[in-house]
Formats: structure tokens, sequence, C-alpha cells
């Protein structure tokens, strides 16, 4: 029956991820061509990256996907728009705290679309694409108020490099940053979530955020961030921790009064799209601590150890090998 689910399901990612390619290379592509073609420099071929091969292709065609076979429907033209917008965002947002390093006042005044202090190529951009977002979302206000959480989430995330940060506010960013942010992406979809379901939204994406620190372990430690993953002195209690959380994040879905099947097709797309990917990582940097006396010891491991490539066949294999409801 697994197996069954496995290919049904990598199937279906396969066709979505082709369909919201299709997407991009005909609607987007133009726009970043032309903003190309006058960028002041603020723009570069890793924010493109984020866009075309990332948030703008994974939203959509993953998150996006997901809540449609939750309501047992077909994504709206409009939806897919305002979904593509909302990721294409996210990467340029991301960079006024994270590479630009903006003070927060400046960052705030970009939540007004049009706002007089965008000037730059990669401020005008992420405009454009805020602009659009709120032309195609069911509710502009749901929207804007979800975006501002986001932003405060961001703002609380810079706590992460306080050298006397403790592991439960760690872990409160950490849920508050991810829940906020797929809310966000919800808001682009029909029908609107019940209270179960946005507390679900809330703490998958948080398991979202967890995921992503657990992957840039490595660019974290560098940068001087604590997560959950770099403070950890063994990967086997993030990972039971992690497996946890995700079992009743499942239990939570099936508590949300949707039928079986579209909760079921829900969680097998995260499965296959997001979560059995995190179980390869933990498995290698579980292995690294052989050789620091059987403990995590974040600071002492090389990129390559530290750095998990999904693109490799093996990896691949070994993700679909997880496939299933809590790895």
């Amino acid at each position: 029956m697994k197996i069954i689910q496995l290919i049904t399901t990598l199937q279906q990612v396969l066709k979505y991820i082709s369909l919201q390619k299709d997407f991009l290379t005909k609607n987007v592509q133009p726009v970043l061509q032309s903003a190309i073609s006058q960028n002041d420099g603020s723009l570069d071929e890793a924010d493109l990256k984020k866009i075309t091969q990332y948030y703008g292709l994974a939203v959509p065609a993953i998150l996006g996907e997901a809540f449609c076979r939750l309501h047992n429907k077909k994504m709206s033209d409009t939806e897919r728009l305002a979904a593509t917008a909302q990721g294409a965002m996210t990467g340029l947002f991301d960079d006024f705290f994270d590479k630009q390093y903006l003070s927060d006042e400046a960052i705030e005044d970009f939540l007004t679309p049009g706002n007089t202090s965008i000037k730059k190529s990669n401020e005008q951009l992420f405009d454009y694409f805020y602009k659009n977002a709120l032309q195609h979302v069911p509710d502009k206000n749901r929207m804007r108020d979800a975006l501002r959480e986001v932003y405060h989430a961001q703002v609380e995330s810079k706590k992460q490099t306080n050298a006397s940060i403790s592991t439960g506010e760690i872990e409160h960013i950490t849920f508050y940053k991810g829940g906020a942010s797929l809310l966000f992406y919800r808001s682009a979809f029909l029908p609107f979530p019940s209270t179960k379901e946005i507390k679900l939204v809330y703490h998958l994406g948080g398991l979202m955020q967890l995921s992503n620190d657990i992957f840039d372990v490595y660019k974290d430690r560098e940068n001087g961030i604590k997560t959950l993953v770099t403070e950890t002195k063994h990967i086997r209690e993030l990972r039971s921790c992690f497996k946890t959380k995700l079992a009743a994040a499942g239990n939570e879905a099936w508590q949300c009064g949707l039928p079986r099947k579209n909760v079921q097709q829900f969680l097998s797309i995260l499965s296959l799209g997001i979560f059995s990917r995190v179980m390869v990582c933990l498995d290698q940097l579980e292995s690294n601590e052989k050789f620091t006396e059987h403990e995590f010891s974040v600071h002492q491991y090389s990129r390559k150890q530290l750095v998990c490539d999904m693109d490799t066949m093996r990896n691949k294999i070994r993700s679909a090998g997880y496939f299933d409801w809590g790895g």
C-alpha cells in the first residue's frame, strides 16, 4: 500500500512542479528579465534562483497544491498567480534582513505597497510581486495581516544571534516564524481556513522552519545564528522531537473535519516534498557524531559534513524510503 501511495504522490508532485515551471517561464521570466535589464546592482543570480528554483516554484507546486488537495479542488489561475507572487516575494523580503541588513523601520515601510522609500531594484521587484499578490488573493486584509506577522517574526528572529538565548526562546521563535510564513502562503487560497486548520497550518509551518534550519545548519553556524540544530548535543534527540511534533500535526490534520482521502493526499505531498527529505539530512548530521565522542558538535565539522545534497540519486532513494507521515 505504501509503495502505491508513494508512486502516486511522486507522479502528482512531478506534474505539479512541471506545471509551475511552465507558468514561471511564461509569466515570471519576462518580469525578471526586465528587472535585470534595469538592475542597479541590488539584484543578483541568487535572487533570481530563489524565485525560479525555490520559493516561486515550491510555494505553489508543493504547499499550494497540498492546500488544494486538502479541499479537493484544482488550483485556480488566480490562486496560482497569488501564490507565485508570494513565493517570489519571500527571498527578497528575507534579504532585507539577512543580506542588506536594513533597519526594522525601513523594512516596515515596504509593507505599504508603492511606498516612496522604495528605490532600489530589489525593493522595486519585491513591491511588484507584493502588489501582484494583493491583486489576486481572496482577501487583501488577511494577506496584509499575515505578512505583518511574518515581519514581526523576522524581527524576533534577530535574537537568535544572542549568546545567552535559551533553547525555549529558540523554539518559540522557530515556530512563530514558520507558522506565520505558512499562514501567509495559505492566504492565497480559498476556502478560508477554519480555526482548526489555522492551528494545523501554524504547527506545520513551525516544522517547516525547523526543517529549513536542519538543512541550513552550516550557513547558520557560519553566521552565528543559534537554532535548535546548532545547539543540540544529540541529533537523535532532535529527531525524536521533530517526529513527535510531526505526528501531533498529523493528528491535528485528521481532526479538521475534512474527508480522509483529502487529508491523506495533503499529508502525502508534504511528506514527500519536505519531511522525508529532512530525515535523510538528520541521518547525515547524526553520522558526524562518531567523530566527536558521540556528541553533535557543530563547530567541529566541515561544510561537506553539514551540507546535505538532496540532488544525489542516493539521497533521493533514501528520502523515498522515509515516505510516511512522521518519517
